[in-house]
Formats: structure tokens, C-alpha cells, sequence
């Protein structure tokens, strides 16, 4: 090839390559304009569909305007806003004509203490008043909370007595038991100041230098989500345990709520607050020891045959009772542990929500027994007693349960029947009472 041609053949490469990068550059900057168009497009309609939604949210629903306008074509204001109820039973009937025999049939207590339990709870109860409408005041929620303890009665007839709503009935009453756990739980269920009086209490009843009776009982209540294994007890029902340290009037020093029914009554014990405490001689203060012919004997708990024997807690010898003196040792033990069988009877008796299946969440089922040893403490100290026709039909347990084999510390099992085997034999020796 000449180089004419040669030239002129390489300058229609050089044409032919700047065609190719140019019309590829214009066609790179089409597509980019292009994509920031529909970009651009897609945001303004996103902004347009999020202006629409909120016009629309802010803008009231179709049966809102249709009732105003019926409100507004109407020849009269609307009265009311919520739905009327009576309030004349509990303002009139209750609070200005029942006399104090009334009171202590429907809230187990004068109208005396319950007022004074207002004035103690009224901080925590007590809402404040706003624009919209006054606050329930502080007495009617506590006699709703007390009146469904007292009575069992389901929200809606507490709702139709009180003139309150039924969520309102259910809010009330948990937040009044929650103020008395926090309030009055560690001021009401403790030992008292005076450990003597407590001691002389049992000495009456035929045991001495003992503090309390100990024991436990089942309260009912619905399997929370359909599991009746997690809180099924031996006896066929969904439950929780309540462990109860009475002292010799009846009255709680102690009680541990929210063990799952099924477990044991040792089990429960020996993982409670209570038995720690009195393994470390904290409970009592001063933990006073008496000195038998060389035992020393320390502050004592009765139990039945279910608990596992310890230094300071007591049981019955049951089958192995052959002396006389261990026969009478149980004789003793029984009519002193019968204080915690007949607390047990009252509580109940007074509180009949404890009877029945409790119809509260799992989590307010603790709170809702520990109200109730609460309230049964405060009545036992203002001497409320339990009316007879309040009182349950079922018979208070008098026999002992006999001893059964339950797991216990080798070395607190022997001091535990030492102490037992010096209290037996000064009992039977006769002398005086400690």
C-alpha cells in the first residue's frame, strides 16, 4: 500500500474511534440524566403519598363527622360523656347508714380502721384533679379494692355497687394492693418489738421459748396460659403456696407468697427468707438461748411431720413416739401448733377471694395474698373478730401430721433431736415453765 493510502486509511481509524467515544459519552450521559429524572420523580411522589397520609391521619374518620353532625342538629347539648351510673349506694347507704356490725359483715373491719388505712395509703392512692374530670376519691378505691378481697365477687359486681367502671374496679384493686406491700408489709407482718409477750403466748399454751407455728396452705388460682403442670399441686388444682409464721394471738411474724403448688412444703421452707434468718440467729434479736441440763436451746418454730428438723425448729416424734414423754412432747406441740391451722381459718374466712380461684395475672397473684395477711394482721390487732356466720364449715385440724422422711443436715438433725429429747424431759419433769 502506498503511504497516501496508508495515511489516509489510519486518519479514518482515528475519525472512526472519535465517533465511537462520542456518541458513547453522549449515550452515558442520556442514561445518567435519565436516571436522575425518574430519582427525581420517584422522591416527589413519595413526598406527595406522605403529605396525603398525613392530611388523612389528621383529618377525623367518617363516623366521627357523621356524629357530629348528629350532635350538632340536636335541639339539646349532650349531658354526658361517659356512661352514667348510680354513686347513691356507696355515698348515701354505705358511708352515711351502716353501722359498724355492717361494716364488719361486708369489709371485715369498722369503719374506723378502714378509714384510718385510707389516711395511711391516701400518698400513694391519691390522683390528682384535672380539666376533664375529678379523680375517684382515695376512699372509694380502697373500699372497692377491700370489698372484692373481703367478698370474691367478680369486677362487674363490684362495678354496678361502687358506679365504676369495670377496668377501673381491676386498677383500683391492684394498685391498692400494691401501696399496702410496699407500705405496711415489713411494718405489720414482722416479730414485734416485744419478744417476751410472744413467748409467754406459746408458754400459756403449753411450749415454751417458742417465737411462732409454721405452715403452709394452697391458694387457688387459674393456670396462667393453659399450664395447670407448672402450678399443680397434689391435689389436683392449680395453686400457689402461702408459708405462714404465726405467733400465739394468730397474727402473720412471716409469710412467703409465689412458690408453685406443686412443690414441697420443706422445699419451699428450707429455700425461704424466714429459715435463712433463723439458721443465722438474725431473726430474733439478741437470738436469747436457754440452758437445759447442758443443750442450749434457741429461739423455737412448731412445725408438722412435712418439715426437715432443725435446732430451732420443733416436730412432732409422730410414729416414734413411744415414751410417755415423747407422747406428751407431741401432745404439747400439737395444741401449740394449732395457733397456725385455726390463722390459717380466719384468713381465709375473712378473705374469701383466697377461697376461690383468683382471677388476677400471674404476676399480681403475690401481691394480692400478701395484701390480704396484711389486712388479716391489721384486723387481728384492732380485735375484728370473724363473725360466725363469715366463719368457713371446714373443721381446723387438730391431729398432727406424723413424721415423714424428709432430707435434712446430719449435723442440724442431731442437734435438732437433742433439743427435742431436753424439751421432752422438762416437760415431763414437771418443773416450772420457762
Amino acid at each position: 500500500m502506498a503511504p497516501r493510502e496508508t495515511i489516509l486509511f489510519l486518519m479514518a481509524q482515528v475519525v472512526l474511534m472519535l465517533l465511537r467515544c462520542t456518541t458513547s459519552m453522549m449515550l452515558f450521559h442520556r442514561w445518567h440524566m435519565s436516571r436522575r429524572r425518574r430519582a427525581a420523580a420517584m422522591l416527589l411522589f413519595f413526598r406527595h403519598r406522605r403529605s396525603t397520609f398525613r392530611r388523612l391521619a389528621r383529618a377525623p374518620p367518617r363516623n366521627k363527622i357523621r356524629r357530629w353532625y348528629v350532635l350538632a342538629e340536636l335541639e339539646e347539648p349532650r349531658e354526658h360523656w361517659v356512661c352514667p351510673r348510680s354513686l347513691h349506694w356507696w355515698d348515701r347507704i354505705v358511708s352515711e347508714q351502716w353501722d359498724d356490725h355492717a361494716w364488719m359483715m361486708r369489709f371485715r373491719m369498722t369503719k374506723v380502721t378502714f378509714l384510718d388505712l385510707v389516711e395511711v395509703l391516701r400518698p400513694r392512692l391519691q390522683r390528682q384533679t384535672t380539666t376533664m374530670r375529678a379523680p375517684l376519691s382515695v376512699e372509694r378505691r380502697v373500699a372497692v379494692a377491700v370489698w372484692c378481697l373481703a367478698n370474691g365477687c367478680s369486677f362487674q359486681v363490684a362495678s354496678d355497687l361502687f358506679g365504676i367502671g369495670r377496668s377501673t374496679v381491676a386498677a383500683s384493686l391492684m394498685e391498692f394492693c400494691f401501696a399496702v406491700e410496699v407500705e405496711l408489709f415489713s411494718k405489720t407482718v414482722c416479730l414485734g418489738p416485744d419478744i417476751g409477750l410472744v413467748m409467754e403466748g406459746f408458754r400459756n399454751l403449753g411450749f415454751p421459748h417458742c417465737i411462732g407455728a409454721i405452715d403452709g396452705s394452697h391458694i387457688p388460682i387459674c393456670a396462667p396460659g393453659g399450664r395447670p403442670d407448672q402450678y399443680g399441686n397434689r391435689k389436683n388444682f392449680s395453686s400457689i403456696l402461702l408459708q405462714g409464721t404465726v405467733d400465739a394471738s394468730g397474727r402473720f411474724i412471716d409469710a412467703e407468697v409465689g412458690w408453685s403448688g406443686k412443690n414441697h412444703d420443706a422445699f419451699v421452707f428450707s429455700h425461704s427468707a424466714f429459715c435463712l434468718a433463723m439458721d443465722a440467729g438474725s431473726l430474733v434479736p439478741g437470738n436469747p438461748c436457754l440452758d437445759l441440763d447442758g443443750v442450749l436451746v434457741p429461739p423455737l418454730v412448731i412445725a408438722d411431720g412435712a418439715y426437715p428438723m432443725r435446732p430451732w425448729l420443733m416436730k412432732p416424734y409422730g410414729r416414734s413416739a413411744v415414751a410417755e414423754h415423747h407422747r406428751n412432747f407431741d401432745r404439747r406441740l400439737c395444741r401449740a401448733r394449732n395457733t397456725v391451722e385455726r390463722c390459717f381459718g380466719r384468713l381465709k374466712s375473712r378473705w374469701r377471694c383466697l377461697s376461690r380461684r383468683l382471677q388476677v395475672r400471674e404476676q399480681n397473684v403475690v401481691s394480692v395474698v400478701t395484701a390480704c395477711v396484711v389486712l388479716h394482721n391489721i384486723c387481728e390487732e384492732k380485735g375484728h373478730p370473724v363473725l360466725s356466720s363469715l366463719q368457713s364449715p371446714a373443721e381446723v385440724r387438730i391431729e398432727c401430721d406424723e413424721e415423714e422422711d424428709i432430707p435434712s443436715n446430719a449435723g442440724q438433725l442431731e442437734a435438732g433431736k437433742r433439743v427435742r429429747e431436753a424439751l421432752a424431759q422438762h416437760m415431763a419433769s414437771g418443773r416450772t415453765p420457762l
